[in-house]
């Protein structure tokens, strides 16, 4: 049985300021409006939501069953039809829906969440299996804003960066950054976000989530596609329109390769 990282920061996730503008890109992509869309790394619902809407079905995969628990109550106090969601937890490197989908989306980095390259290529073949004939997939990353070998030197700090705060429960929530170490050779990143919730000038609570960010360039990002056999049929560098390697992510659109 796996450990829920999130479990103690879940309720803290959706007051984070800093999520993309993406939404509508994804709404934009969704092929019908007799579309079944498939979300990895689904989390509390934030993009799950918005596009229910736009679709027949939307299923929602993510490994944290308190996130999980956190979209259900979301789902819960919406107006969406019954059956027109489903949220399940799950391991996306490893899982079986007995179903295949139109679209299959992991917004917000989430494969950057995957340290191995064993978990990588799990959630590929999945993307595989679970891919309906002409379907698409849509992955992203952030591209990185320094080189493999500037990791250690540039990202690694001892110092903690206050990232944002917000009101919260009669006083407020602080969130920060920690950047501990890296490992270089495999260019995955180890930062940390402490949430520290306060009533006046008092330390009320403090959550640590230690994650793990493996990074992608440009060129690797679109060969590790290509090499599990698909086809990239768009690139982006956002979710404006920028060119592939401009913007500041990096947002791939494939199929099963011919």
């Amino acid at each position: 049985m796996q450990i829920d990282i999130r479990s103690a920061a879940a309720r803290f996730y959706d007051f984070s300021p800093g999520f993309p503008p993406d939404v509508p890109f994804y709404q934009a992509l969704i092929p019908s409006p007799r579309a079944a869309v498939l979300e990895l790394g689904c989390g509390t619902g934030r993009v799950t939501l918005p596009l229910a809407a736009h679709c027949r079905f939307i299923h929602g995969i993510d490994l944290s069953p308190a996130m999980i628990q956190l979209c259900r109550d979301k789902l819960a106090q919406s107006h969406l039809p019954a059956g027109r969601v489903a949220v399940t937890v799950g391991d996306i490197t490893d899982f079986h829906l007995g179903q295949q989908f139109d679209l299959i989306i992991a917004p917000f980095r989430v494969l950057q969440n995957l340290e191995t390259d064993a978990q990588v290529d799990g959630l590929f073949r999945c993307i595989g299996m679970h891919l309906a004939p002409g379907g698409t997939c849509v992955l992203n990353v952030f591209k990185p804003f320094m080189g493999p070998d500037e990791l250690q030197t540039r990202w690694v700090s001892p110092e903690e960066r206050l990232e944002w705060e917000t009101p919260f429960a009669g006083g407020k929530l602080a969130c920060y950054d920690r950047r501990p170490r890296v490992d270089e050779q495999r260019g995955v990143l180890y930062p940390e976000l402490v949430y520290r919730r306060y009533a006046g000038s008092t330390l009320q609570e403090e959550v640590v989530l230690h994650l793990v960010m493996r990074c992608y360039w440009p060129e690797t990002f679109a060969s590790r596609v290509a090499a599990h056999g698909f086809q990239i049929v768009n690139r982006w560098g956002g979710y404006k329109g920028e060119r592939y390697g401009e913007g500041s992510e990096l947002v791939l659109q494939f199929q099963a390769g011919g």
